[in-house]
């Protein structure tokens, strides 16, 4: 026992000295400060950091965009970190402007915007009015659930009898467990149960992969087809979805503590870490081949932030030591030179870092994303507070 106890030490120990998380939050701070100054926040919100441009590209404060509640949420955790009141009057501007997003019942995103803003919010506040937002837009979000797919549609179809889920939805069921467990409305949480155990049952393969997309018919509940729209083919595992499913399934245990959705979560963040190279941040999809003309193949720093936000989660419930190596080689390497924004002086978003990839097919690569600075704070403030 205690020569492995040695080992880890060797294994660990250079991260060690390296992750000094308020070193890391304080650059945050440092970037951030520097973001509010070309933000307008309570009117927009950040969302891709181009590296040819001086500034965000910025999204509208209500929208069914995924995106629009993570600068609410960066602001939080940074005055959460500092204790500093402006950062928490921030928070609160850019919190309280999203409150229509409530109502949105076009979109299943709804619980990425609500819970990085209000639920936050709510979270280091404890102000009821947050509270009750949060439960609204948790009824919002019940809307789409479908009792015979046993889950919350994703993307709207125009043919009726397709019920589209994206493994990414898993990230968004957070909204209705906080929901259930504000205003005891057991429904709101046993749709959630549900869509944990259809994902695990359809979206999962064998090996802890995944289907980014499985389409239901709507009407019968049975599976017409599994595929890929962001990866790179129906057979592959595109690494952001397994980023969120690593995230998603371990709030999911949290919440319902439920071995089974343990044990799915343990699966695919070991398939996460082994699967990615020695830096831990994963190629855009696993499956890319890498031949002989060396096409560029791009990296996905984001995916690594969110499964990072999942791997010190994983490690706090279980101890086992490999998710907590995978989760320090991830946020080592993303304070590197080789992602870190400040790093590459030719870049003037003040983002935390780059290479995030949202879609090579659709040349969204190599850029901030704002929902990797989300999950990269997030996961050194839990970091510390372990």
């Amino acid at each position: 026992m205690f020569i492995n106890k040695l080992l880890l030490v060797l294994i660990i120990s250079p991260f060690v000295a390296a992750l000094t998380g308020k070193e890391l939050l304080d650059f945050a701070v440092k970037q951030y400060t520097k973001a509010v100054h070309e933000i307008k926040t309570g009117v927009r919100c950040p969302s891709i950091g181009r590296p040819t441009a001086t500034a965000w590209d910025t999204l509208p404060v209500v929208t069914s965009d995924f995106r629009v509640g993570f600068y609410p949420g960066i602001l939080w955790y940074l005055y959460e970190y500092t204790n500093d009141k402006t950062w928490k009057e921030l928070a609160i501007t850019a919190t309280e402007a999203e409150a229509d997003i409530q109502y949105i019942n076009r979109t299943h995103d709804i619980g990425f915007d609500i819970m990085g803003s209000f639920g936050n919010g709510y979270r280091l506040t404890k102000n009821e009015k947050y509270s009750k937002v949060i439960v609204t837009a948790a009824n919002t979000l019940a809307t789409r659930f479908n009792p015979k797919v046993g889950c919350t549609r994703s993307w709207n179809s125009k043919k009726p009898d397709q019920f589209i889920v994206i493994a990414d939805n898993m990230m968004n069921l957070e909204l209705l467990f906080e929901g259930s467990r504000l205003s005891g409305n057991k429904t709101l949480y046993d749709m959630a149960v549900s869509h944990t155990n259809v994902t695990i049952r359809e979206h999962l393969r064998a090996d802890y992969s995944h289907y980014q997309v499985v389409m239901f018919n709507e009407t019968s509940g049975h599976v017409m087809k599994k595929y890929t729209v962001d990866g790179y083919a129906d057979h592959s595992c595109w690494s952001q979805a397994q980023g969120w499913l690593v995230s998603g399934l371990t709030t999911a245990y949290r919440y319902t503590r439920a071995e089974y959705i343990l044990r799915a979560a343990e699966g695919v963040a070991k398939y996460f870490i082994d699967k990615s190279p020695a830096d831990g941040i994963p190629y855009w999809d696993y499956d890319v081949p890498h031949d002989s003309n060396h096409t560029y193949i791009p990296r996905d720093s984001s995916a690594a932030a969110t499964a990072a936000s999942g791997l010190i989660e994983l490690y706090e419930f279980t101890k086992n030591d490999k998710y907590l190596i995978g989760f320090k080689r991830i946020m080592e390497s993303l304070n590197g030179d080789r992602y870190r924004a400040d790093a590459k002086p030719e870049y003037k978003i003040p983002a935390l870092f780059l290479n995030g990839t949202t879609s090579f097919k659709k040349s969204i690569y190599d850029t901030a994303m704002i929902f990797g600075d989300y999950y990269y704070v997030k996961s050194f403030k839990y970091y510390l507070d372990l």
